[in-house]
């Protein structure tokens, strides 16, 4: 339980566009006169922060309230637009949300218990808040702390690569909102909840509608400072928007990516008060009460380096001296993994004037999404997807940065979906350990040129172009980003197909859709696919 040794009081707040938003206040019970304040924004209902910190109400996301009454700042909880005690119509992570953020923001500043001094906490929908709020660019408004937040909602969770993200979208929506709110004696139609679905699966382009939700785009106007901080475990759903939201900023930032390697292991990582003591905090205590804490002299990029289980740092992301490494696909068998083709990585360029591995779908073993059982029961995760394998690492190799999948591939349809899924595959024999993974719908395979980078490329999604079929076709998917250490003996397997596993990729799957087709992944002379990956040299001075 969230347990704190005040009682809050209500402030109302009417906004920009007219509506009466409120939020609850909670105070030192020691202050002696005004106090910075941290503002924390979301539609899970303030009624709500009883609740205990628990996988099983994953919306319950404040952090450690009573923490930071004890170190003498004000904690005000806010329900955005058309949730909770708040009027007006929901419509998440909108720019006009974040102005109605802006406004109680200021409304805050202006209290007698406020120095005028505001900064925002939160993980999650609150991060996404932060990002969105900042971009309205608040003027009492100091610092955001972004702990696990996407900036580009179309990109990094809603629609990857342009294949509807139904996993999440359904199971957030009705288990953290709808129903929290119903259970409240509040219709789903109050504010215009229930219409949100309707809308995000009406806008499968990246259009106004969607631009709207995606600070992404206006963050370079913030200039304050910002903490953004990501956890890879949550990977498919707001790692990237720490990454890019970190890279896009133009104020003094940092970044820390840490080590929970799940969703509810990232949860409760934003409860301990250690952590928060050791990191958030004293990033607080510099920018709201001026403390010359030394805080700023930390590195700019720290991150946690999986398999290793250590921390490393950086000046910038991806890291300074990183190197290019491909590993080609090719049809040799590598006796490692038994899939549909069990194929292999090499870092030799490709000699075969015809080498390619073709599969058809939807796979009549297919279960749990890809995911098959053997007689005994057992999930085997790759049986009936395509794989390629490396070779043994002859040394310890640091791949951490970005990545990408260049895949030359050919369908009998107008359209194909590409899942790719990276993992390292342990020299002794434990379970694999997911390092990347990424999506794309090759009729959404243009790039925007000016964001493009060689290594991440930025999929336009303005509209989908049908592929000829029988025609091959080059697409660059990108990679979410990573950080491992494959050790002495270790493998790299690349896990390809066109449909997630219900039971690995959970809740970041997919919708199938109606795909029943055959599609062919060209790794030849005239077609060299690879898998290309930061590397990072483990003799670096």
């Amino acid at each position: 339980m969230v347990q704190v040794n005040v009682e809050p009081f209500e402030i109302e707040v009417t906004t920009r566009d007219g509506d009466r938003v409120r939020a609850d206040v909670y105070l030192p019970a020691d202050r002696h006169g005004p106090v910075p304040v941290l503002l924390a924004a979301s539609p899970y209902q303030k009624s709500l922060r009883h609740l205990p910190a628990h996988p099983i109400f994953p919306f319950i996301e404040y952090g450690p309230i009573q923490l930071y009454l004890d170190h003498g700042y004000a904690y005000v909880a806010m329900d955005v637009p058309g949730t909770g005690r708040s009027e007006g119509i929901w419509d998440p992570v909108s720019r006009a949300e974040g102005e109605a953020i802006h406004d109680m923001i200021e409304y805050a500043a202006e209290q007698s218990w406020s120095t005028g001094a505001v900064g925002m906490i939160g993980m999650s929908y609150y991060c996404w808040s932060q990002w969105n709020a900042a971009r309205t660019r608040p003027p009492h408004l100091r610092t955001i702390v972004a702990y696990d937040g996407a900036t580009d909602a179309y990109r990094d969770w809603m629609y990857h690569g342009g294949i509807p993200s139904m996993g999440f979208l359904l199971n957030w929506l009705y288990h953290a909102v709808l129903m929290q709110h119903q259970a409240n004696g509040i219709d789903f139609a109050v504010g215009g909840k229930d219409r949100f679905l309707y809308e995000a699966l009406s806008h499968p382009l990246d259009d106004d509608w969607q631009r709207r939700r995606s600070p992404f785009w206006e963050l370079p106007d913030v200039d304050i400072p910002v903490f953004s901080v990501g956890v890879w475990g949550k990977a498919g759903l707001h790692l990237r928007g720490n990454f890019t939201g970190f890279e896009r900023v133009r104020g003094p930032k940092h970044l820390l990516v840490t080590h929970p390697p799940t969703f509810d292991q990232a949860q409760m990582y934003y409860f301990d008060e250690e952590f928060h003591r050791r990191e958030l905090l004293p990033w607080y205590d510099r920018h709201l009460k001026g403390d010359d804490n030394g805080v700023m002299d930390r590195p700019a990029v720290r991150y946690y380096v999986n398999n290793e289980r250590a921390y490393r740092r950086a000046t910038t992301w991806p890291p300074e001296h990183v190197r290019e490494t491909a590993f080609h696909l090719t049809g040799t068998h590598s006796g490692v993994t038994r899939s549909l083709n069990d194929g292999s990585l090499t870092e030799a360029k490709p000699e075969s004037d015809d080498d390619r591995t073709t599969w058809s779908y939807p796979d009549p073993r297919w279960l749990a999404g890809v995911t098959t059982f053997d007689q005994h029961g057992r999930p085997d995760h790759v049986a009936r997807v395509t794989t390629f394998t490396s070779a043994q690492m002859d040394r310890d190799r640091e791949f951490t940065g970005q990545g990408v999948l260049v895949l030359h591939t050919s369908t009998d349809q107008t359209d194909l979906d590409v899942v790719a899924k990276v993992s390292l595959l342990p020299v002794d024999g434990g379970p694999p350990l997911k390092v990347s993974q990424g999506w794309l719908r090759a009729s959404h395979r243009a790039e925007d040129p000016e964001l493009t980078t060689p290594m991440r490329p930025f999929h336009t999604h303005a509209e989908a172009v049908p592929l000829e079929p029988g025609h091959v076709y080059e697409l660059r998917v990108e990679l979410l980003p990573f950080s491992v250490l494959a050790r002495t003996g270790d493998r790299i397997r690349l896990e390809i197909s066109n449909h997630d596993s219900w039971v690995t990729d959970a809740p970041m799957t997919h919708w199938y859709g109606r795909k029943v087709g055959t599609d062919t992944y060209h790794h030849d002379k005239a077609y060299p696919s690879a898998l290309i990956l930061h590397e990072l040299p483990r003799d670096r001075s």
